[in-house]
């Protein structure tokens, strides 16, 4: 797997190595990255954690851990791993760690796609699976988006208690990725970087196609992007089904008339009395 080359529009994920060390100390050392794995490292204590990791990636089934690297700005944005694999269990764990500057914009989710499409292409697993606090409401949005579901019943080795644990089976995984589609995070990565450059807004075709060139965008998507229309990206994605909203002016309601007032009922007349009978007269 550390041969495999593992890059997304926007993302290129190479194995970590020696001279990452300021990296995995600004990512260990900070309090703030580290308030849902543990508590923070000393910049020594990094140092050793790192040259740990470097000797367990030699071995046939230690860790696999990947710098993330923007593939515009050529800088490294955060870390990502797969743990060794259970092959009792033909399973493996997966996690991840950005920069500040790197969070809130789609960058983990991308990574991540790519990461476990890579372990399930490559190692001999049948799942992948991923731990985090309960407090963790971003991871917990992060991989239902991915597709990783939780399932009672089942802790896999290596999984902490108190933890909240998601999988995902080859099967599913599979069954969610339509066959010869392009990733979605291709599509969002470019468009995204495009969006941020003002040059591009108004770039030319030629200027689009040449900027896509330089990005390693998929010749298919490349001509998907540069159509009037999105049919083509549709059919590049896989979706079957369109959605169509109809914007409608909204108009004021019309005021009920006011009501008229009740009319009041005539007051009754008093009835009339009656005459009372007079009394006769005594002669």
């Amino acid at each position: 797997m550390t041969r495999t080359r593992i890059a997304t529009a926007r993302l290129h994920l190479r194995v970590m190595a020696a001279g990452d060390l300021a990296l995995f100390r600004e990512l260990y050392c900070d309090a703030e990255t580290m308030r849902h794995i543990g508590r923070p490292f000393s910049p020594e204590r990094a140092k050793a954690s790192l040259r740990a990791t470097l000797d367990a990636i030699r071995e046939p089934h230690g860790p696999r851990f990947f710098v993330i690297v923007e593939r515009r700005s050529r800088q490294a944005v955060g870390l990502c791993s797969a743990q060794p694999v259970a092959l009792r269990e033909r399973s493996v764990e997966i996690g991840i760690m950005l920069r500040r500057d790197a969070r809130r914009r789609q960058i983990a989710s991308e990574a991540l796609f790519a990461l476990t499409a890579a372990v399930f292409r490559t190692l001999p697993i049948d799942t992948v699976w991923a731990q985090y606090r309960k407090a963790n409401r971003g991871a917990a949005r992060l991989f239902d988006a991915l597709g990783f579901y939780e399932i009672d019943g089942w802790r896999p080795c290596g999984a902490r208690l108190r933890l909240c644990v998601r999988i995902v089976h080859r099967s599913a995984w599979q069954s969610n990725q339509p066959q010869g589609a392009v990733p979605m995070s291709n599509v969002i990565g470019f468009l995204e970087n495009a969006g941020r450059d003002a040059a591009m807004r108004h770039a030319t075709r030629e200027q689009l196609l040449q900027a896509m060139r330089n990005e390693q965008i998929e010749p298919a998507l490349c001509d998907a992007l540069l159509q009037p229309e999105r049919m083509a990206i549709d059919g590049l994605m896989g979706v079957r089904e369109k959605m169509y909203a109809v914007n409608k002016s909204i108009e004021t309601p019309k005021k009920a008339p006011a009501k008229a007032p009740p009319k009041k009922a005539p007051a009754k007349a008093p009835p009339k009395k009656t005459p009372g009978k007079k009394a006769p007269t005594k002669r």
